[in-house]
């Protein structure tokens, strides 16, 4: 297949590439479906997986509607890639909707997750290769993946909504998923060489590749596997160098072109400042002179200033902040050498507690303002002071911030009653599934009833389970219903006496009454299992549902979908230091506080969010995303499912600081 037999006429080349990928598309998806169908087929005849006949039909029957409609998404997701990947977040905006989460979006995550991984896996270096030539092209100043057109994310995000598009049945959309996942990998490999060839053809010369440190969360597969690809800027979820690297080279700078700062001596009073106990250096590297480490620290406030432009309380609290900061330049120039010096951790601490003063409202803001300035004042005037005692005063501001700013953010009582009552059906549906799945694996039935069982009945014994506890004897009577529609239909063929047949259409009658589903749908439930009960079909399931297999496994993560199977989870880096004990997605939960500062992948992409608010005994946890002023709220086991699969982290307080200095090292040493 060949995408670029296309005259070029005298495009640019931005725009040529774009219109040769649109007309390309549709080839090769045709190209990748195919390759799905052959996988598919090739598993039977060369392995003898019995399941992959019924993919492979499936594939048959909705190859030509899975063209079109995943031609139509990558189109469509051409012709906006570049705003998408250019725009930066709005303004939090007021009034946001208040939603909880649903179970089948974190699913629809962590498959889109999934795919992103064999993507990134089986395309790597074409990939990396195509990255530093779109970067070049569109004049970047380092490589970046987002410049890729039809990057793994965008395809990844298509597919699904390809896929959701096609298929009604949630099964059948999770087997299409895998196999055409899996086709997929394969096919952008051999887009992206072309791509690069084509480029290369044109005169485009590659961006060379930096040595830097890994972005635990640049991607969603990278940095499991420690390849190149992890050292590689992706803006959907960036985090900066480290800032003990920065220091590094912002020191070796220093010394190599004998800095010295031109006012900052002479515009401090001569002072002894001392943290007692005093921290020793970190490091083994250069120390510096007073003059290039108040020169550095200068710096540094100018790079804090210029991303703070927009933020008047940050402004104020620089501007008081620098002032301490120039006295330990002066008098302890070796912090630029000690990543761990006690005024680094004070700073991080400081400017995090002062990037939530915005998020409040008046009375609130004044309230922090007032307790911010008051450590200032206090820290400006000690000629010593206590390491200890100044983190645990600016522990406090970082309490008393989280505090105001949770007490702002809390909902309503009527909205979190709602929530409550969402969060409380959706584990009482996956633990009655849960137990269903276990006896359905014990003792085979149909297809037909498995999913009676799996999804009215379910509702049913939610429902009970909600109005009288779970308990009650209405649930057990209910549960009891399960084991005997199972023994009824478990002889094939064999007809359920009229008298039997009676009295379990009576109590499914009543149980979907009790769940209140709309009549219509009563009288289609009752009218199939009537039909069923007379001719109960042959077991296992018929060949639509013969391939789909519920799994059960213990609470806290879901089972039935089961989409997470198989998918390597991301290290997610600097929550522990080395050599403790590894953190559960429970505990990371369990630590998090309100005003912390988050990195999601929610709605197909990476956002950063704040939590704003954590419900009564942690089970509910609402966050503020910047993408289009969105509040999102998730119940405590969808939180540790993002986090099992890697897909949700803390942002470090060191978050700004790092950011300055990075751009520090950019301006100045490279």
């Amino acid at each position: 297949m060949n995408l670029f037999d296309i005259s070029m006429a005298a495009q640019p080349q931005a725009a040529a590439l774009a219109d040769i990928l649109r007309q390309g598309v549709g080839r090769w998806v045709v190209a990748m479906v195919e390759r799905a169908i052959r996988r598919e087929e090739s598993a039977v005849s060369v392995h003898g997986l019995a399941n992959s006949p019924l993919l492979a039909q499936l594939l048959q029957r909705r190859r030509v509607e899975l063209v079109h409609a995943l031609s139509r998404a990558l189109v469509a997701r051409l012709d906006v890639e570049r705003d998408e990947v250019s725009s930066s977040p709005g303004p939090v905006m007021s009034g946001s909707k208040l939603t909880l989460i649903s179970e089948s979006q974190i699913d629809a995550e962590i498959e889109t997750a999934r795919i992103v991984q064999l993507v990134e896996s089986e395309a790597e270096l074409p990939l990396l290769e195509l990255a530093a030539l779109s970067s070049r092209l569109q004049g970047c100043d380092r490589i970046d993946i987002a410049t890729v057109p039809l990057g793994p994310l965008v395809c990844a995000n298509a597919l699904r909504e390809a896929v959701h598009e096609v298929e009604a049945d949630i099964a059948h959309r999770q087997a299409l998923l895998r196999g055409l996942g899996t086709a997929m990998a394969s096919q952008m490999r051999e887009v992206y060489t072309e791509l690069s060839q084509w480029l290369e053809q044109q005169g485009v010369e590659p961006m060379g590749y930096q040595v830097g440190a890994v972005d635990v969360v640049a991607s969603v597969s990278s940095a499991a596997r420690g390849s190149p690809m992890a050292t590689v800027r992706t803006s959907g979820a960036e985090a900066p160098t480290p800032p003990a690297d920065s220091m590094r080279e912002l020191v070796a700078w220093a010394h190599r072109t004998q800095m010295v700062s031109e006012d900052a001596s002479a515009a401090l009073p001569e002072l002894t400042l001392r943290v007692q106990p005093e921290s020793l250096p970190g490091s083994a590297g250069p120390q510096l002179p007073r003059a290039a480490a108040e020169g550095l620290m200068q710096r540094l406030f100018e790079e804090l200033r210029q991303q703070s432009s927009r933020s008047p309380s940050m402004a104020r609290a620089l501007q008081r902040l620098e002032q301490l900061a120039q006295r330990f330049a002066a008098d302890v120039p070796q912090i630029w050498s000690d990543p761990e010096h006690v005024w680094w951790q004070l700073l991080d601490r400081l400017l995090a507690a002062t990037a939530l003063h915005d998020d409040l409202g008046t009375d609130d803001q004044r309230v922090l303002g007032h307790s911010l300035e008051e450590l200032l004042q206090r820290l400006l005037a000690s000629p010593k002071l206590d390491a200890q005692a100044c983190l645990r005063a600016a522990d406090k501001v970082q309490q008393l911030a989280a505090q105001l700013l949770e007490r702002s953010a809390s909902p309503g009582a009527e909205d979190v009653a709602a929530l409550q009552r969402q969060a409380d059906r959706g584990e009482l549906e996956l633990a009655f599934r849960n137990q269903i799945v276990q006896q359905l694996r014990s003792t085979p039935t149909s297809g037909l009833m498995r999913r009676f069982l799996l999804e009215p009945w379910t509702e049913v014994l939610v429902a009970r389970a909600l109005r009288h506890g779970a308990t009650h004897e209405a649930v057990a009577e209910a549960a009891l219903v399960v084991d005997d529609l199972i023994r009824a239909t478990a002889q094939p063929g064999q007809k359920v006496s009229r008298a039997q047949r009676a009295v379990l259409l009576r109590q499914v009658e009543e149980g979907l009454a009790d769940a209140e589903l709309p009549r219509p749908r009563v009288d289609a439930e009752l009218v199939e299992l009537a039909d069923l009960l007379r001719n109960p079909p042959t077991h296992p399931a018929d060949l639509t549902e013969a391939w789909v297999e519920e799994s059960v496994e213990t609470l806290p993560v879901p089972a039935l979908l089961d989409l997470h199977a198989g998918l390597p989870t991301v290290p997610l880096g600097g929550d522990l230091a080395d050599g403790e004990p590894v953190q559960t997605p429970a505990q990371w939960v369990e630590a998090l506080q309100p005003g912390a500062l988050c990195r999601l992948f929610l709605q197909g992409i990476w956002m950063s969010a704040r939590l704003k608010w954590v419900g009564p005994g942690q089970r509910l946890f609402l966050f503020q995303s910047r993408h289009g002023g969105r509040s999102h709220t998730l119940t405590q086991r969808m939180l540790c499912r993002l986090r099992e699969a890697g897909l949700a982290t803390t942002i470090e307080d060191n978050l700004l600081r790092a950011q300055a200095m990075e751009s520090l090292v950019r301006h100045t040493v490279i």
